[in-house]
């Protein structure tokens, strides 16, 4: 068998790595309300209570992600817990003083959900079922408030995971609006193809001096739909492959050709003759964006 075969896959490269140095939220503003003749309440990401989501006031949200250095394992599970802290903002827009109830509705099973009220100083615990807290808010002003969420290990990576947030006045318990802190188990996907560009249709029949283009899309996964919502941004994603890492072996079988190429402009190290290690880094990756890596190999 050859040896491509194993270690060229047309679904990824084996010892395909990446790292991410840093993730960012950043927000964007709107407006909406949930009112009634006797009160009224906006429920957002912080700063931006007004958001909306992809279908209206009760689906915006606050992106977070596990860390950059999550560590997967060979089944695509987290491997051990996470701890985020999200940030929210509800704004009393009613025709008086009001006082409203902090409930989460929907958490993720096995998580732990916490408010703070005082800027993380304290936190209390609370449920889909019982717990809640109160917030007291004058006409027209609005209030911060933290929502730390722990989750256990065993993560599905690449998945988002909801923790619904919902305020509700004491004046009118009809008026509510609800917001979405949602945690993802990483949120950068990476895939890889190759292809024969010789007149060979597998590996195995390809000649000695075919080529074979390796394809690696990367994609921001995150939702990015809607206004005013705090999205995910990933700072200085770096895609590794190593030609002599096991369990890929094409580092020695594998002459480089020179011309790889990056259409969202990353910055390609490697690039040159002689070389088995490629580095593509890519500066930042908004919400949905993606692109493309590609780079070719001789077989020698």
């Amino acid at each position: 068998m050859s040896p491509f075969r194993k270690y060229f896959s047309a679904v990824v490269i084996a010892a395909l790595t990446i790292t991410l140095s840093g993730i960012n939220a950043n927000a964007l503003g709107s407006a909406g309300s949930c009112i009634s003749n006797s009160a009224g309440v906006l429920l957002g990401p912080l700063g931006s209570p007004a958001a909306e989501g992809p279908t209206g006031r009760d689906d915006d949200f606050t992106n977070l992600s596990i860390d950059g250095g999550i560590v997967a394992s060979s089944n695509g599970l987290s491997t051990s817990p996470a701890v985020k802290i999200f940030k929210n903002t509800v704004e009393n827009v009613g025709p008086t003083d009001d006082a409203f109830i902090i409930t989460a509705p929907s958490i993720p099973a096995d998580f732990r959900v916490e408010i703070s009220t005082d800027f993380g100083d304290h936190y209390t615990p609370i449920d889909s079922s019982s717990y809640s807290i109160t917030i007291p808010i004058a006409y027209r002003a609005s209030s911060a408030f933290f929502v730390r969420v722990t989750a256990p290990t065993g993560l599905k990576i690449l998945t988002a995971y909801d923790t619904v947030i919902r305020a509700t006045s004491t004046i009118d318990p009809t008026v509510t609006n609800a917001t979405i802190d949602r945690l993802y188990a990483g949120f950068i996907r990476v895939e890889a193809t190759t292809k024969l560009t010789g007149g060979a249709q597998t590996i195995e029949a390809a000649a000695s001096g075919s080529e074979i283009e390796i394809t690696i899309t990367f994609t921001n996964i995150s939702s990015a739909n809607g206004n005013g919502n705090s999205l995910l941004t990933a700072y200085d994603v770096v895609i590794s492959e190593n030609g002599f890492a096991a369990p890929n072996n094409w580092g020695a079988t594998t002459d480089h050709i020179v011309g790889a190429s990056d259409n969202h402009g990353g910055r390609i190290i490697g690039d040159r003759e002689g070389s088995s290690w490629l580095t593509d880094i890519v500066t930042s990756l908004d919400a949905g964006q993606s692109g493309v890596f590609k780079f070719k190999r001789r077989i020698k």
